[in-house]
Order: structure tokens, then sequence, then C-alpha cells
């Protein structure tokens, strides 16, 4: 039963809209009918393509700097550190829909609606929080003596980061890019509010533009779930490839905490 509703998905996506309505929920891949995938991918590939762009500018600036701000948090020294992180932590305890409006009011300000800017930017910035936590627990179990003894070498902190600590913390840094991914992936709320332009949006409201353009057309119900499928496979993809150091991010990254 677990596996149920996909199941339910895959075979409804190659069924005709009319066959949908009269087979019954339980008459499974009784019609292959590639045509709907056809269908699906004209209506829903400008808005794949720009959510995976907006990803990949997001998990660039998000993780880059959640990596520079917990290196800092971890090796470095400065008055106020743990205060400083404690209150950096306690943003996770504010429901982002609280910063809708202050969020909109700013993007607005900036000018940056109908730009991925307005995506990318919020998105990476509400990832701080959580990728910190994770990613300063990592840092710490590093020893201390390897990091001296490159500074001792001449490297400078940005190349004790890059060279030492970098290579050393690919599986929590894979682990932040997956869940900023992820985020970006499944939001619908604030694309349809600062992205109005159809050509730029994500792919949680592109689908929702898809699903709208058949109306009560009961003959596009088989692309609605080949689009459904075509928009979940990249996700079960990214998650799948990536488990193995996913759980082992979250994991030893956690040891710390």
């Amino acid at each position: 039963m677990t596996y149920f509703p996909i199941i339910f998905v895959v075979s409804n996506s190659l069924k005709s809209g009319q066959n949908i309505f009269s087979s019954g929920v339980f008459s499974l891949f009784n019609q292959f009918d590639n045509q709907n995938y056809v269908t699906a991918w004209s209506g829903i590939r400008s808005p794949l393509v720009n959510t995976v762009i907006v990803a990949v500018m997001t998990i660039v600036i998000g993780v880059t700097a959640a990596a520079l701000g917990a290196y800092a948090f971890s090796q470095l020294r400065f008055r106020g550190k743990e205060l400083l992180f404690i209150a950096y932590v306690a943003l996770l305890l504010v429901p982002s829909t609280l910063t809708l409006i202050p969020l909109f009011l700013t993007v607005q300000k900036l000018h940056l609606f109908n730009t991925w800017w307005a995506l990318v930017l919020p998105y990476a910035a509400s990832a701080q929080p959580l990728l910190v936590l994770i990613f300063r627990g990592f840092f710490d179990q590093i020893p201390r003596e390897l990091l001296e003894s490159a500074r001792v070498d001449g490297c400078t902190e940005r190349q004790v980061l890059g060279r030492i600590v970098a290579p050393l913390t690919r599986p929590v840094l894979l682990t932040g890019a997956v869940l900023v991914t992820i985020n970006v992936w499944g939001d619908y709320l604030w694309p349809t509010i600062v992205i109005q332009n159809p050509q730029r949006t994500t792919i949680s409201a592109g689908l929702q533009q898809f699903v709208f353009s058949f109306g009560l057309n009961l003959t596009g119900g088989g692309a609605v779930f080949a689009a459904f499928v075509i928009a979940t496979v990249p996700a079960f993809v990214l998650v799948g490839f990536t488990m193995r150091y996913f759980v082992s991010g979250l994991t030893e990254g956690a040891t710390k905490l």
C-alpha cells in the first residue's frame, strides 16, 4: 500500500482522460498512451528547466554562504560567538509565513519581481540557519591540529577552507545541496507571489498552470498525471543517488550537536 499512490499516478499517466474516469481506481495499466508524456513535456518543460536553474543558483550561493558561516562559528574565535550562533539558529523557530510580507516589500524595493533573483536570494537566505547548524556540527569534528598545520605552512583561512575543510566535508555539503533542492522543488507559494511571467515560473506553479490550461476538459487527465510523473522523477533520482551521502552527512554532522 505504501507504493500504491505512485503506481496509481504512473498508471493513469498512460491512460486517456475518458479511460481514467471510466475504468475505475483499481484498474491499473490497462492502456498505454505515450502521447500523454509528449503533451505534458511540452507544457512543463520551461518550468522544469527554470527550477533546475534556480536550484543550482541557490545551491551555489546558499551552500557557500552557509559553509563560510559555519566555518567561522566552528574554527574562529571572536567575542559573543556562542550567543550569536544561538540567535542565528533561533531563526528556525520563526514560521516562514511571518516573513512573507517583509520579504515581499524587500523584493519590491529592490525591483526583483519576475526575476530569478526574487527566488534565489530568499531561498538561499532561508536555508542559512539549518545549513549552518548542520555544517558546524560537521566542522567541529575536523582535528584542529590538521588546520593548524595548514596555517603554519602559510595557508590563509580561505585556503584552509577550500583545500582542507571542503574536501573533508563533501558529504555534508552535498546534504545541504539536497535540502536546498528539495525546498526549491516543492515550494509553491512564493513563486506564485513574485513571479507573474509564465516563462519564469518554477515547477510547482508551472504544474498548476498546466492543469488549469485544460479547464473542465476531461480528455487532459492523462497528460496531467504524466506531468506529475515528470515533475517528481528528478527529485526521486536526486534523492536516490545521494541518499547514502545525505544520511551520512546528517548523522555525522549531528554527533556534536
